[in-house]
């Protein structure tokens, strides 16, 4: 993988795929996560898994990654492909 040439700088870009589903645009690749009100699950662009849970509106938050070495008791790959397959769909039908 390469590094950003400017190592200080980040984007980050997010799409609502679904109410509740994002899907998250970074230099480092495209993550995606599902939750509202203040609780989320997904993975990031680099495939680490995690949860959160915040306070709407204050801007605090925490954030619990997964051991690497775990194994996962959801799978995320069925919610990405499906997540692609209704964008590809919703793309489609706004034409």
């Amino acid at each position: 993988m390469r590094r950003p040439r400017f190592p200080g700088l980040r984007f980050q870009r997010r799409i609502r795929v679904l109410p509740g589903v994002h899907l998250k645009v970074s230099l480092s690749g495209v993550g995606i996560s599902v939750g509202s009100g203040g609780f989320h699950a997904g993975v990031t662009a680099r495939g680490q898994r995690y949860v959160s849970a915040g306070l709407p509106g204050t801007g605090l938050s925490v954030r619990k990654y997964s051991p690497v070495n775990s194994t996962p008791k959801l799978s995320f790959w069925p919610l990405a492909i499906a997540a692609a397959v209704l964008a590809a769909l919703l793309a489609v039908a706004v034409r």
